[in-house]
């Protein structure tokens, strides 16, 4: 080793330490920055140059100080891609669980009004005539309860189609913003395969891009593939989405175009499956429009097929206050919950039919055969309610637990990635200390040369 190398090897820790403080500080300044991933420095051991003053008797491969390798970036890819799965999994659960339960507040309301209260009362009217066959002023309060039971049951129907309109129109802003995010992810592809290309460093924007992801697997499940350019690759149910420094858009289809709400891929001939409790934002959104709703209107209608059809079977065969026999009490036609309507027979309280014809006045035979129908009607509409209850809770319950997991990988995630106050105010005392021996191995190096210049 010449002197002039020792010259050298204090100089190359001087930098060294200096880069070290320099990263330090850096991760320092970042520590509350969303997104950003701890850098760390890698360094080794530099040869001895040739040359210069020679020291004689040093030990072969002694070496000649530190050099700064590379700056690297703390990333685990597999704690990525658990962490994204994760959030798509508390995207879609979570999403479930908030429109279900307006769907379900707004169907069976915590004041008790709504379809239970209605059916029961309409029912409870009915046992009220089948007491008092001739009292004119129960007559006028079954048909008031008839109407009530009428109004709730469009009411309904109508707070089904509001929730579908208003899921519909989230839907299409999420697909919008998927989209938006796919075109910034390969925006930042582009930069990252040009840093690559010449070898610069390029940790901001992949932390960047890594947030975007992170972000659109709460949309939708995403699957990333790192690429050997610097780039990803993007696929979504086997789609893709973005490749190199493309993306490709998402689009909504509507019925009469589809049969009901899909995603569909640029070009795709078949929408994306995706799970409503496992599938981010998009899927419990699509779960919402393509099955719950359908499923509940399904069943409300079946309710009213079911009172339509038990009442009017047995009102045709009564007779009213005023005589006449044969009239329906519900439209015959109105077998859905759009088309639900009292008979237009039914103009007062006397063309009620609670007797059968020719029983007399004091006949309740047909009340109380329409009431003691009241069991099956009841269970149709308890079922339809239970099962958006359950729906509700099931999705609650995913919420919980999709949650606790997503948040156990980030937290395993950011023991790699994020930063460490206490560390890296380690690192600082550590390269200070190192920075000070090397300018102590400099100094040394003046007073060997000075001694030298003085024999």
């Amino acid at each position: 080793m010449s002197l002039s190398n020792l010259y050298l090897t204090g100089r190359r820790g001087l930098l060294a330490a200096q880069a070290g403080t320099n990263v330090a500080g850096q991760n320092l300044a970042n520590v509350e920055t969303p997104g950003y991933s701890r850098r760390t420095l890698r360094l080794s051991t530099d040869p001895i140059p040739r040359g210069g003053i020679v020291f004689h008797g040093v030990a072969p491969g002694a070496g000649g100080g530190v050099g700064v390798t590379s700056l690297d970036r703390l990333r685990s890819a597999i704690m990525d891609d658990a962490v994204r799965d994760a959030r798509a999994g508390e995207g879609g659960a979570d999403e479930s669980a908030r429109l279900l339960a307006s769907f379900e507040a707004r169907l069976a309301p915590d004041s008790g009004g709504g379809l239970l209260g209605a059916l029961d009362s309409f029912y409870a009217s009915w046992s009220d005539v089948a007491a008092a066959p001739t009292d004119s002023g129960r007559r006028d309060v079954l048909l008031a309860s008839a109407r009530a039971m009428v109004q709730a049951v469009q009411t309904a129907s109508g707070r089904m189609e509001a929730v579908a309109a208003s899921t519909q129109g989230e839907l299409q802003t999420a697909v919008g913003e998927v989209n938006d995010l796919l075109r910034e992810i390969a925006s930042l592809n582009a930069q990252a395969r040009a840093a690559h290309a010449t070898g610069a460093e390029a940790h901001d924007v992949l932390d960047q891009r890594d947030q975007l992801l992170d972000q659109l697997s709460s949309f939708v499940p995403a699957q990333v593939r790192p690429q050997d350019d610097g780039t990803v690759t993007v696929t979504v149910a086997g789609m893709i989405g973005v490749q190199g420094e493309t993306s490709e858009a998402f689009e909504l289809r509507l019925p009469p175009e589809t049969d009901q709400p899909q995603v569909f891929a640029a070009g795709a001939r078949h929408p994306l499956r995706l799970d409503a409790l496992a599938g981010g934002r998009v899927g419990a959104q699509l779960g919402l429009l393509n099955d719950a709703i359908p499923a509940a209107r399904e069943s409300l209608d079946a309710l009213v097929a079911e009172v339509v059809g038990s009442v009017n079977a047995a009102h045709v065969q009564g007779e009213g206050l005023d005589g006449q026999t044969g009239r329906t009490f519900f439209d015959p036609t109105g077998t859905t919950a759009d088309s639900f309507a009292l008979s237009a027979d039914l103009t007062s309280g006397d063309a009620i039919a609670a007797g059968t014809a020719g029983a007399g006045p004091g006949d309740a035979s047909v009340a109380n055969a329409i009431v003691d129908g009241s069991a099956s009607a009841t269970a149709t509409l308890t079922d339809l309610l239970t099962d958006i209850g359950t729906r509700t809770q099931n999705a609650s319950a995913a919420a919980e637990a999709n949650a606790a997991v997503a948040a156990h990988t980030e937290a395993l995630r950011d023991g790699i990635s994020s930063v460490s106050t206490d560390e890296e105010m380690t690192n600082l005392i550590r390269y200070q200390q190192a920075y000070a021996a090397s300018a102590r191995v400099i100094e040394t190096a003046n007073t060997l040369f000075d001694s030298l210049l003085s024999i």
